[in-house]
């Protein structure tokens, strides 16, 4: 019997996979969420944001033409991206959840944070790294600074100008789409990892219940320099290296 050549026997094998852990990750994060959100727009929140993620890693995965199976780190990576929705729920009727609540919360996006080194480890060790993996993680990465920014704008901690954190990624992306030499790829850095560490760092501890006001104000706005800085460098190697090799 001949194989259709399009669709590659890996390619089933990973979306079959992606899809049974997209099921098993959103039952657990609609089965947290009920226990843990005092509301049902909480709840609502963190099903909806997971269910998107998951659609759309779905699609990526479909195009992606991966022919390998779906692998324990990009599991994780959607592990990571269901804790960071049921966090996303906090951001509703704020006033509702108590110091129990929150601290489960700071709990869960440190979680989602600290596994952000170990889905790479696991890809790097099974010998599965792919593009698609790198990028999903990139995006769960950048989900995770718009969420907990946003929690913590919600629960007054932090002001509006707290989502300028995870906002600059999408600015940066829609640069390059507007400016075709922004395109470039940026060589590996170890700089923007450790902001991007530092970054993480900073807002998981701003979450937690026992930092004040202040300091989590302190913490943000540190992170907020870290990261603009980290874009503004990135942004100007690329608009130099345009002057000096033409764009393929």
């Amino acid at each position: 019997m001949m194989r259709n050549a399009a669709y590659p026997p890996g390619r089933h094998s990973a979306l079959r996979g992606g899809m049974i852990t997209a099921v098993a990750v959103g039952a657990s994060v609609i089965l947290a969420g009920a226990v843990l959100h005092a509301s049902g727009a909480g709840l609502a929140v963190a099903a909806a944001g997971y269910a998107i993620v998951a659609a759309i890693m779905l699609c990526g995965l479909g195009y992606s033409g991966i022919a390998a199976p779906f692998g324990a780190a990009n599991m994780i990576t959607l592990g990571r991206a269901g804790m960071i929705m049921i966090v996303a729920g906090f951001a509703v009727d704020t006033m509702s959840y108590g110091p129990v609540a929150w601290w489960i919360a700071a709990s869960l996006a440190t979680c989602a944070f600290l596994l952000d080194g170990v889905d790479g480890w696991a890809a790097r060790r099974g010998g599965r790294c792919t593009g698609f993996g790198a990028r999903f993680d990139m995006e769960v990465d950048a989900v995770f600074a718009l969420v907990i920014a946003a929690v913590l704008w919600q629960a007054g901690k932090v002001g509006a100008w707290i989502m300028l954190i995870g906002a600059l990624r999408y600015v940066f992306i829609l640069a390059s789409g507007l400016y075709p030499p922004m395109l470039r790829p940026l060589p590996p850095s170890n700089r923007r990892r450790a902001v991007c560490a530092f970054q993480g760092g900073a807002l998981c501890i701003a979450l937690a219940p026992i930092v004040s006001t202040g300091a989590a104000t302190g913490l943000a706005g540190a992170a907020l320099l870290a990261t603009a800085a980290s874009f503004a460098i990135d942004t100007i190697w690329l608009l130099r290296q345009q002057t000096e090799t033409p764009l393929r």
